[in-house]
C-alpha cells in the first residue's frame, strides 16, 4: 500500500524552495493565489468568495503544498492521492496507486524555473508515496504547463479534442502527461 503526503518529513528542500504542508499562515498568501482570475486562467477552480475557500481549508490541507522562495509563497502544488483504474477483482493492488500534480506560480516567481523545480520535487514526492503513476493534465493552450511536464520528463499520453469545458464559454483541447515510477528511478 502506497504512503500518503502525512507519512513523509516535511518541510522538503530543493534548490531555490522550500516545500512543505498547508499551514493557517499560508491562508492569505494562497488565497491570493486562488482567487486571481488571471492566474487561474487554466485552474479546475477559481474561487468568487473568501467564504468558499475557507470551506475548503480542510479539503486543501489534505492536497496542496506550499512553495516557499525568499520567505514568500511562489507557488502551491496539489499532489492528489488517487486509485488508478483496475479491473474490478484487482482494485485493492490499485488502491493509492497514482498521483495527479497541480500547480499555479505567483506572478513575481514566474519565468524563473520555479514551476519545474516544483513539478519535478512534486515527481520525487510522489514516487517516495510509492506510487506507481503520476499523472498531470492541462488545456492544450496552457503553452507554459505543458512545456514544464515535459522539461521534468512526463510523456504526453493524450491529446482530446474539445473535450473540456472552459469559464470562457468555449470547449477547448486538453494534453494528459504522466510518468511511470521506473522511469523516474531511471533517470
Amino acid at each position: 500500500m502506497a504512503r500518503t503526503l502525512n507519512d513523509l518529513s516535511w518541510p522538503r528542500r530543493t534548490e531555490r524552495l522550500t516545500v512543505g504542508r498547508l499551514a493557517p499562515e499560508d491562508a492569505d498568501a494562497l488565497w491570493a493565489l486562488k482567487s486571481d482570475p488571471e492566474l487561474n486562467r487554466w485552474t479546475t477552480r477559481l474561487y468568487d468568495s473568501r467564504e468558499e475557500f475557507r470551506a475548503d481549508w480542510d479539503a486543501l490541507a489534505t492536497t496542496h503544498l506550499m512553495a516557499h522562495w525568499e520567505g514568500q509563497l511562489a507557488a502551491y502544488l496539489m499532489v492528489k492521492h488517487q486509485d488508478a483504474w483496475s479491473q474490478t477483482d484487482v482494485t485493492e493492488q490499485a488502491r493509492g496507486q497514482q498521483v495527479e500534480l497541480g500547480w499555479v506560480v505567483a506572478p513575481w516567481a514566474q519565468g524563473r524555473g520555479v514551476a519545474t523545480e516544483l513539478v519535478r520535487e512534486g515527481l520525487a514526492i510522489a514516487f517516495d508515496m510509492g506510487v506507481h503513476r503520476v499523472e498531470a493534465g492541462c488545456f492544450a493552450e496552457n503553452t507554459g504547463s505543458w512545456k514544464v511536464m515535459e522539461k521534468v520528463g512526463m510523456r504526453r499520453e493524450i491529446h482530446t479534442v474539445r473535450d473540456c469545458m472552459h469559464r470562457d464559454g468555449q470547449w477547448h483541447d486538453g494534453y494528459g502527461y504522466a510518468m511511470l515510477a521506473e522511469e523516474f528511478r531511471g533517470r
